[in-house]
Parts: C-alpha cells; structure tokens; sequence
C-alpha cells in the first residue's frame, strides 16, 4: 500500500512537472501568435489533460513517464526560451511516449511553419520595397520622402531632373533649402509647419519661365503619429504657357472678330440712313464691308484648320497643279497691301516650273500666311522677295524680308499655335498666332517641312519646302 501510495505521488509529480511544462510551452506559443500557434497551444493542452488523466489512473510501472520526458519538461520549466532546442521525441512506445511525440512533432511543425511565413514576410516586404522604388523612379513627377526634420531620405530620378542635382548629393539635404527665395510670404510661414501644404513656384533661366507645383503630404506611421513628409514636386511649365496662350488668343480673337465687325456695322448704317452718298464713296464703302467680311471669313477659316489640327483630322485633297498659275495667283492676292505699305515686292522664278500633285488651296494658304506675315512685320518702305528654286528633288518656296526679325530664344517657337512673340513691335500688329501653326501642318502632310532662319532687326527668312516626286511631275 505505502508503494501504491508512492507511485501515487510519483505520478502525481510527474504529472504537475509534465503541466509545467505545457505552460512553458503555451508561454512561447502565445509569443509567437498566429493562427497555428493558436491550434498547437489548444493541442498541446488536450493532450496534456488526458496525460494527467491517464497518469493518475493506477498503472504498472511500464505506464509511468519515461525519464527522457521528465528530464525535457524540467528542462523546460527551468528554461523556456529554449524550448525548441529541448523538445525531442523518446523512443518508448507506450501511451505517454506516443502523446510526448505527437506534442512534439505538433510543435516542431508550427515553429517551422512560423519561421517560414516570417521569411516570405521578408521577402514579399523587401520586394515590394524594390518595386515600389522602381515605380517611383519612373514617374515623372518628382518625388521625395522627408524625415520629421525635413532631411530627404528618398528622391526619384525626376525630382533629381528638376533641381538638377544628383540624388546622392540631395539625400540628408533639408529639402526646404532648395525652394526659390521669391515665394510669397504666407508660403514661406507655412512650409516651416507640419501640415499639408500646396503651392506654386516660378523661376527664370535662359530658357524663359519654369513653373512648378508643390505639394507635401504628411507620413503617418502604424501608430498615427507623423514620421515625415511625402512631397510631390511637377513641372507645369507647358500647362501655364498654354494657358497664357489661350487667354492671350481670347483677347486677340475678340480684337479680331469686333473690329471688322464694327467697321461693317458703321459703314452698312451710313449706307442705308444717307440718302446723298456719290457712287464712288459708295464703292469705297463696299469695298470696305467687302474687305472686312473677308478678313472674319479668313479668321473664322483659321479657327476651323486649327480645330481640324487638334483634332487629328485634318486632311490634304491632292491634285495635279499649275504651280506657275498659282503662283501667280497668290502673288495677285498679296501685292495690294504690299504696295500699300510702299514695299519693294519681286517674285523671282525658274524659267521652268513642274507640275506638281498638291492640295492647291492649303499651299496657297500657307504661301500667303508667309508672304503676309512678310508685309505685316516689315517696316515702310522695306523689301520682300519671293524666290522659288528646284533642288535635289525639292521645291524651294522662300519668302526673305528686312522686317523687324525674330530672337534666338523664340524662333524654336514660332510654329507653336497661338504664340506670339514678346517683342512689342509684334504685339502691335493684329494677329491670331494660328498662320504659321497651319502652315507648318500642311508643309507635313505634303511630306515636306518649313525651315526657318531670323536675326533681329534684320529680317527672317521662311523656306516651305516640298518634295518634287510626291506624284507630281518635272
């Protein structure tokens, strides 16, 4: 009886060592905390309850706890954070060895879970932090990530682009240290606080005006708290040219439009409320109305090529031409306001012209924006030559002048629609900004191109230049 009573105790024993165990092995379940963990734990401690259970029934001493097992669980106990290093299967076969094993295998296998998933964490994370990277760099807009205290710790390779300056240079740089010095005074209080800001920038170079647009967002951490800054840093320098141009073509379009306009509303109304007007005054009248009409004919018709030119569709009806005639056509069109303005005008041909196939209308356009702009920015008294020559397969049509003349910086400009130059001799002259865009479309689809050359104050020189062999003949 005292050995029964001792076995008892015994097993009782190993029963509160092999629970301590469990703990510790819940213990270190818990800290690792995904959702197999949760599963072993929940194992581990069904099989312990039945292991206590089964301990305390009266058994032989084959039924007893193996040494190998006590030995791990107080191993344990004293040592959890060795748990994985302590636990190992026993090679008895009886019941308590067999439920040992399979807490055991159970364990083994929900570590080796965990530790896989941390590593593909890993990966994906740094990944994920190479495509990101990547994605950045290839966006236009430039990007940089600030620090609390405004260092830069990331910059793409647009913003690197914008502030000329190579990435490495600007990494640990205080960003606010290359923002302009000409900001407004309220942008400058408000870069120095915490929260979102937006703004716009302006600088001047050689190349003109350069517009940028700020913006910074606040980075929040898993906490809520903000770590730094995201800025956003665009170029839209071709967005407010573009906008200049348009409010500038408005003011230009209601000049044009409500000028002729009025001319022919006073001359129709003197017209038809004096009843003594002589015959001549009355065609000098009609003359005039005749006139202006034609010039909203020929504004509104450069409004509809520009439309057709946005648009993509604008198209060429290609027939076979006398250019001979049409030259003379369009030299009779344009010599009237030469002579008004007293130019020395001279047409200079080849003694042979070819038959060419060409969209006769929109190249007798273009011929005449030439010659007219020719007229418009050349002084009294000035000169204009129109000389056409065959070269290399080529057709020349050149218009030389002695006008006032275009500068370096905006002759790469010219053929943009709606521009027109800064110089205030060209903003007294009336003009839409759409002749030379067109002509340059049409010098394109005819295959051909427009060269251009100016010095100021000395005239410029146009070559519309088109191919021979685009079905035309010699």
């Amino acid at each position: 009886m005292d050995g029964d009573k001792f076995s008892m105790v015994q097993r009782a024993a190993g029963v509160l060592t092999l629970i301590l165990g469990i703990a510790a092995v819940s213990t270190f379940l818990v800290d690792i905390g995904t959702y197999w963990s949760a599963r072993i734990l929940i194992a581990a401690m069904v099989s312990s309850f039945f292991l206590a259970m089964f301990s305390l029934i009266p058994q032989n001493r084959s039924g007893r706890v193996a040494p190998a097992i006590h030995h791990q669980l107080v191993g344990i106990g004293e040592h959890p954070e060795k748990l994985m290093q302590t636990l190992q299967p026993v090679l008895q076969t009886d019941a308590p060895s067999n439920g040992w094993n399979e807490i055991v295998q159970t364990v083994q296998a929900g570590a080796a879970l965990q530790l896989l998933e941390s590593r593909i964490d890993q990966k994906l994370g740094s990944r994920n932090g190479a495509d990101d990277s990547t994605v950045l760099h290839c966006l236009a807009e430039g990007i940089a990530v600030t620090d609390i205290e405004g260092r830069m710790t990331f910059v793409n390779r647009a913003l690197e682009a914008i502030l000329s300056t190579d990435g490495d240079q600007l990494l640990e740089e205080q960003l606010l240290e290359f923002l302009p010095p000409n900001l407004p005074e309220h942008v400058q209080q408000a870069v120095t606080k915490p929260q979102p800001l937006s703004f716009e920038s302006n600088t001047s170079s050689d190349l003109g005006e350069n517009y940028l647009r700020w913006t910074r967002r606040p980075s929040i951490d898993d906490r809520g708290e903000t770590v730094g800054h995201v800025w956003t840093i665009r170029d839209v320098t071709q967005q407010k040219l573009a906008e200049k141009m348009r409010e500038e073509f408005v003011s230009m379009a209601t000049h044009e439009l409500r000028t002729p306009l009025a001319n022919i509303s006073a001359y129709a109304e003197t017209l038809a409320v004096t009843d003594e007007i002589d015959v001549e005054q009355q065609k000098q009248f009609y003359n005039i109305i005749l006139t202006e009409s034609t010039r909203l004919s020929r504004f509104v018709d450069e409004l509809l090529d520009i439309s057709r030119m946005e648009a993509g569709s604008m198209s060429i009806d290609k027939r076979e031409t006398d250019l001979e005639r049409l030259l003379q056509e369009i030299g009779a069109k344009v010599r009237p306001e030469m002579q008004r303005k007293q130019i020395d005008f001279t047409i200079s041909l080849p003694p042979k012209l070819p038959s060419m196939t060409i969209d006769k209308d929109s190249v007798s356009a273009a011929l005449v924006n030439l010659l007219g702009n020719a007229c418009k920015y050349t002084p009294e008294g000035g000169e204009v030559v129109f000389t056409v020559a065959m070269e290399d397969q080529e057709i020349f049509f050149n218009v030389q002048d002695t006008g006032i003349g275009i500068s370096a910086e905006e002759v790469p400009r010219v053929f943009e629609k709606f521009f027109r130059s800064d110089d205030s001799r060209v903003r007294d002259v009336t003009g839409t900004g759409l002749g030379l865009a067109f002509t340059h479309e049409v010098a394109r689809l005819h295959g051909g191109r427009i060269d251009v050359s100016s010095e100021l104050g000395e005239g410029s020189t146009f070559s519309f230049v088109l191919p021979v062999n685009n079905g035309g003949k010699r």
